[in-house]
């Protein structure tokens, strides 16, 4: 598979995901039995929701390995690196339906959009979830979801628009009332975003660099308590694990993008010792950096 198609050089995916110039696409994937890759490795801006129509996947978002079987669906929040394997060496098919988090800042007032919707955006990894057939409110959501894959590859969208938007709205409805509600949603994650927005921003361009607390605390005029205590309520993790996972992350990226040699990457993203990325490289991504470069060729 050429990975120039489908990514930038940051893996995010080049794809655009409209209908009609609308915040929203639908996708069917049929992978045949000798095809191990079955979602190649991507992230993106919207908010996805995968659904394996027939077959058995296992499912990596991030550092997490979730098994996905046949009429079961996943949601995945947006920004968060995922990729699906063949684990059975049978043919499957899946839909993604992939929708922008704008289709309910649009419709509702931006105190309603921080309540539905921004959590996902600061936190995802808290508000990923699979949906299968053991749970009544599960099987609910599965049924408007296969309504709206229904609208696959039509091109009537003016007949069919407000009903998509309809049964999205209900199936947000569930997940939220369900899942979101059960998580200790803050109400202030906008304004804890706008006092960190400086810190965060440094990290992101100076990454390479030994990091110190009073370094990133003082970017956003905190004291080193408070600022930690607001980033771990903000992004769900201390800021050094937030920033071991961003070089590993960035190394993914040269490791894919460039024939760069392991060592150099390494040193490239932050990591002097190679033992120590070897290992911080195998506890988010699960394999070793030799075995993820191979990935898109096997």
């Amino acid at each position: 598979m050429d990975k120039t198609i489908f990514t930038n050089s940051e893996y995010k995916e080049n794809i655009t995901h409209a209908i009609a110039n609308r915040p929203y696409s639908l996708h069917r994937t049929d992978v045949s039995e000798d095809r191990d890759l079955v979602l190649y490795q991507h992230w993106h801006d919207e908010i996805e929701i995968f659904y394996l129509e027939k077959g058995e996947v296992e499912f990596f978002i991030e550092e997490k390995c979730i098994p996905i079987k046949e009429g079961e669906a996943i949601l995945i929040p947006p920004n968060l690196l995922h990729m699906a394997w063949n684990t059975t060496h049978k043919s499957c098919c899946f839909y993604a339906f992939l929708f922008s988090p704008v289709l309910f800042n649009e419709s509702y007032t931006n105190s309603y959009y921080n309540r539905f919707i921004q959590p996902l955006k600061h936190n995802g990894r808290l508000y990923i979830h699979q949906f299968t057939q053991d749970l009544s409110w599960h099987n609910e959501l599965l049924q408007l979801l296969k309504q709206i894959l229904r609208y696959y590859n039509r091109q009537d969208i003016d007949t069919w628009e407000l009903d998509l938007h309809g049964l999205l709205y209900q199936l947000w409805n569930l997940y939220y009332n369900n899942y979101m509600l059960s998580i200790d949603l803050s109400t202030t994650y906008q304004k804890l975003y706008h006092k960190l927005e400086l810190s965060i921003n440094y990290i992101h361009e100076n990454y390479v660099t030994d990091l110190t607390l009073e370094q990133l605390a003082n970017q956003s005029g905190l004291c080193e308590g408070t600022f930690c205590r607001y980033f771990k309520k903000l992004t769900g993790e201390s800021p050094f694990t937030y920033i071991s996972r961003f070089r590993i992350r960035k190394s993914c990226e040269f490791l894919l993008n460039t024939d760069m040699k392991i060592t150099q990457i390494a040193s490239q993203c932050g990591f002097y010792n190679i033992s120590y990325y070897n290992r911080t490289f195998m506890q988010y991504m699960k394999c070793k950096p030799s075995e993820y470069r191979k990935q898109l060729y096997r």
